[in-house]
């Protein structure tokens, strides 16, 4: 079964508010692929850790420590001793594949993968070392938009302490990381809230070609159905923004991600 899963699909978003839900309810839609949900940003860290560590590892001791055991056996200094790197890559792939995949094949989905908001460049460059042929989408918006939305959101106090500065500094760095991970790597595409807003067909056709799943096959309700928080829950305005507001918005790190990423903040 894990041999037979198709392509991953990796949503990851430039912080909070950047419209990673919608676009996962969109993908479940099609019901090909199963787009599992945020898990705090920690499941790529060991994985990263193991590929990223043991490369390193490998290079300084493990692999002469190898060749000293292949050409003299047991008998020898082979304290640090450990298969070669391709091993821990085939070991991480396997981990995910296992985790999501076969889950998700025994949802009756053909191809899985996740979406998150904490995760930067850097695992875009993980998730495409261990599949080359994911597709990853990269969603971004204006930070005074997110801004303004995350500030009515619960989370707001319980991620950043509702502190503007602490959720722009996130913005800024996964924001710029993410989206400069395009020009990097093949099948990573970058995605802007606003233009979902102006044009949604579009929108869904871009994430379309992307996938390689007929436009037809996506369910527009996703996008017609607003939800924020728990069912149920009201739906309350972006909340205007504050001197306080302001001011983080024009700490020089958010200006300059802003102006890389083609938004105005005057």
């Amino acid at each position: 079964m894990l041999e037979a899963a198709g392509s991953p699909v990796f949503v990851l978003g430039g912080g909070g508010r950047t419209g990673s839900t919608l676009v996962q309810r969109l993908l479940i839609s099609t019901g090909e692929i199963m787009s599992w949900g945020e898990h705090a940003g920690v499941l790529l860290d060991g994985l990263q850790r193991i590929v990223s560590g043991m490369d390193e590892w490998i290079d300084k001791e493990g692999a002469r420590h190898l060749e000293r055991f292949r050409a003299q056996g047991w008998n020898a200094w082979i304290p640090n001793i450990n298969p070669s790197h391709e091993a821990f890559v085939a070991g991480a792939r396997a981990a995910l594949l296992e985790a999501l995949a076969a889950p998700a094949a025994r949802m009756g989905y053909r191809r899985w993968g996740f979406k998150e908001i904490r995760y930067n460049g850097a695992a875009v460059a993980l998730l495409k070392t261990l599949f080359p042929d994911a597709s990853i989408i990269v969603l971004v918006r204006h930070p005074g938009d997110a801004l303004r939305s995350i500030k009515v959101a619960a989370w707001y106090q319980k991620d950043h302490g509702a502190r503007p500065e602490a959720f722009l500094a996130v913005w800024a760095s996964g924001s710029s990381s993410l989206a400069a991970s395009a020009s990097k790597f093949d099948g990573v595409l970058v995605l802007r809230y606003e233009d979902l807003v102006a044009e949604p067909e579009r929108f869904v056709a871009a994430i379309a070609k992307q996938v390689g799943i007929e436009a037809n096959r996506f369910d527009r309700a996703a996008i017609t159905t607003r939800l924020r928080g728990a069912p149920g829950a009201p739906m309350p305005e972006p909340a205007p923004l504050d001197a306080r507001d302001r001011a983080a918005l024009a700490a020089p790190s958010v200006r300059e991600a802003a102006a890389a990423l083609g938004y105005r903040l005057d």
